[in-house]
């Protein structure tokens, strides 16, 4: 096995323990304190592992998925920090599935930044409980008081001797001994490790490629599968030229997965060139006759439908705007490799969501959860594409089919046309302004396709998106019932608020896409800096002013003020825009985005300044780098990324014609990180204020407004 992942399941945990290897491990359940692993220790009791070898190598097995957000970096300098070990000495793979690795939502899934935040406190413990035994172990072994022991570097020293012993050594002592109840855990001001510039460490292995992704695995056996799906989403494949297809060299079969075909071929390449000769007819499917105009007016309908409220006063304001469906376009396409007998099945799959991928397993092999080994690969770009396992289920019907292991892979054109995506919504304000300025009635309708009703079908019955409100100015009844779970809340403080949300379904996959909730920060941070142009207000102080009690935001906004010299005068042409936002794990992202408009109707985005507060932060690097690709992706979002439909179907198919942003219009970003005590997520919600961003700059630039995204060849002056 190329990935080393087997070390951790089932079997092979008792089989390497009870051999004696020397090894010690130490693991927790995910609401439970840390003990030692023994002889006849069961799987089940042992979680989150930190395993401590005699060569001083450390391995962290992780519930986490790595997809380049450097999560597993973060926990390894968790762990060093704690147990005083050399943080090249550390590895961290992803365990198999485990049900208490599942989170308070009931799976274990990496995503809403939870990779770091549900688990630093376990790791800490796990960590700091480790060096306090291998303290007591290197006393006893030195014969000598704990008190005059000291652990550094991945060694117990003797103070008053100078005597030394690797932690390596004293793991048959340590391990017979009984985990402390509450480990003593470093006050910040005593971190070496946490808080500083930490380099990745999975850097080298993309660089030198030993990395191994999913595409990567190799099995005895093994066969290669290109998918052809209805190009009419859940639309059935009627295969025109099957003993065509089948002539061709190393083609092997052609197998029905749900909504297309598989072509089975004893290469990849054969395969490709089996699924190129593929000639097909497709019948049905939920989208059929769907365009992008017939979208759009099912937008209006509903949103005329819902109606408009009719305000009264001087300073009225009447606001509509628009968002596109976005692709997630990760640049590994979906793949996975399944290996399914009757008595087990093992898979290897780039997936974000194990218990998913798991409760899929079972369904389509019959077999128990004992019987089935996930293999998480590293990732090369998740973005809530691959919280969905449709890419899992096609595996594991082929190889249950050809009775052999299969590695299925998507073509480009197959990732971009197949995806679940970023739903198109559309947005109304009706706001009405007092004699200082300020709304004194905000009226919101807004319709979009919601995917919790396709994943909680509670949610469809009842007719009911609890999540649908979020980044609107509105609070509801979740957050009165819910508030420490839910902070639903906006931290725009207005009081007469209504907003309406209506459900389309349009037979189009929708699902997490980086950030939820971009369409409604888009639609709310567009329409406050329309007030403020009315009310001929500052954009950046008449937020501050809609914010009380809420003094990091307004910390927040004080420093990019600053750093972004938020005042000063440009020349004709040239402008600046703001938006912000606060995630439902409390982080805080405010940016401001400088354009020039020049001729022709070219934009340029000139720089980016962007002030962020996650709280208590692990590696400022991980950060850094999160922020500033979430700028980009922001830019992209912003300028051209669009699906759009025609027949049913997705009309775009490649990076040709779904056009992501390039280096060249990639602009100065500029992040300040600010620390606070708080405890807190949110560094996906970095892409959510740049968009709204960039149409007030351009709109401060040339007093054009662009309520619609992506900007594209709008006009803008």
């Amino acid at each position: 096995m190329p990935t080393g992942l087997q070390e951790i399941n089932r079997r092979n945990f008792i089989r390497v323990t009870s051999i004696g290897t020397a090894t010690m491990l130490v693991g927790c359940r995910i609401h439970s304190p840390p003990k030692i692993s023994s002889l006849d220790e069961k799987f089940e009791n042992l979680g989150l592992f930190v395993r401590i070898s005699k060569d001083n190598k450390i391995t962290i097995i992780s519930p986490v998925s790595e997809m380049g957000q450097g999560t597993h970096t973060a926990h390894a300098m968790i762990i060093a920090e704690e147990l005083e070990c050399n943080l090249q000495d550390i590895k961290v793979i992803t365990g198999s599935h485990n049900d208490i690795y599942r989170s308070s939502i009931g799976a274990q899934f990496t995503g809403g930044s939870n990779g770091i935040h549900v688990w630093k406190e376990l790791l800490a413990n796990i960590g700091a409980g480790s060096k306090e035994l291998l303290l007591q172990s290197g006393a006893e072994f030195m014969n000598v008081r704990q008190d005059e022991c000291i652990a550094e570097n991945g060694i117990i020293k003797h103070v008053h001797t100078g005597n030394t012993i690797k932690y390596g050594n004293l793991i048959d002592i340590a391990s017979k001994l009984e985990f402390p109840k509450s480990p003593k855990l470093k006050s910040p001001n005593e971190y070496q490790i946490i808080g500083k510039k930490i380099k990745r460490l999975d850097t080298s292995s993309k660089v030198n490629g030993k990395i191994i992704y999913g595409t990567d695995i190799r099995l005895p056996g093994m066969r290669f599968s290109m998918i052809k799906q209805s190009p009419v989403f859940g639309g059935s494949l009627e295969v025109l030229n099957q003993a065509e297809v089948m002539s061709l060299k190393g083609v092997e079969d052609i197998i029905e997965i749900p909504n297309g075909v598989a072509i089975v071929a004893d290469s990849t390449w054969n395969a490709i060139k089996g699924a190129e000769c593929l000639k097909f007819n497709y019948h049905g499917g939920n989208s059929e006759g769907i365009n992008s105009q017939i979208i759009g007016k099912k937008f209006d309908e509903t949103l005329n439908k819902i109606g408009k409220k009719q305000l009264k006063g001087e300073n009225i304001l009447e606001l509509e705007y628009e968002t596109p469906y976005l692709s997630h376009a990760a640049i590994e396409p979906m793949n996975c490799t399944a290996f399914v007998t009757d008595q087990k099945c093992e898979i290897w799959a780039p997936t974000q969501a194990q218990t998913w991928t798991l409760e899929k397993a079972k369904k389509i092999t019959g077999l128990s959860e004992k019987n089935i080994i996930i293999h998480t690969m590293p990732i090369g770009g998740g973005f809530g594409r691959r919280l969905e396992v449709d890419f899992v289920e096609q595996a594991l019907i082929v190889s249950k089919a050809i009775k052999k292991p299969v590695q299925i892979l998507w073509s480009r054109e197959e990732d971009i046309q197949h995806g679940y995506y970023h739903s198109g919504s559309k947005s109304r304000f009706q706001i009405s302004l007092d004699k200082d300025g300020q709304p004194k009635q905000l009226m919101n309708q807004f319709v979009k396709p919601s995917h919790w009703y396709r994943r909680y079908k509670l949610f469809s019955m009842l007719d009911f998106d609890p999540f649908s409100h979020y980044q609107t100015a509105h609070t509801h009844f979740i957050n009165k019932k819910f508030s420490t779970k839910f902070g639903v809340k906006h931290y725009y403080d207005i009081e007469n608020v209504d907003v309406k949300y209506e459900h389309v379904d349009f037979g189009i996959p929708n699902g997490f896409w980086r950030t939820v909730f971009l369409s409604n920060n888009f639609f709310l941070e567009s329409a406050i800096d329309e007030c403020a142009f009315l009310s001929k207000s500052d954009p950046l102080e008449y937020r501050k002013k809609l914010i009380s009690n809420h003094p990091r935001l307004i910390h927040v906004l004080d420093k990019l003020n600053t750093v972004s010299n938020w005042s000063e005068k440009l020349p004709d042409g040239k402008g600046k825009g703001i938006a912000l936002t606060q995630m439902i794990g409390k982080g805080i992202v405010a940016s401001v985005v400088q354009v020039a408009i020049g001729k022709r109707n070219k934009l340029k985005i000139e720089k980016v300044d962007v002030v962020v507060d996650f709280g208590k932060i692990i590696n400022p690097d991980i950060v850094l780098s999160q922020v500033e690709g979430s700028v980009v992706m922001g830019i992209s979002v912003a300028l051209k990324e669009e699906i759009t439909f025609h027949d049913g179907r997705v009309s775009q198919s490649n990076y040709d014609d779904y056009k992501i942003a390039r280096m060249k219009v990639c602009p100065e970003i500029n992040v300040t990180i600010i620390e606070s005590d708080e405890d807190v997520r949110g560094i996906d919600g970095s892409l959510m204020p740049i968009p709204p961003a960039i149409t007030n700059a351009i709109f401060a630039a040339t007093g054009k407004r662009i309520r619609k995204l992506p900007i594209g060849k709008q006009k803008l002056v």
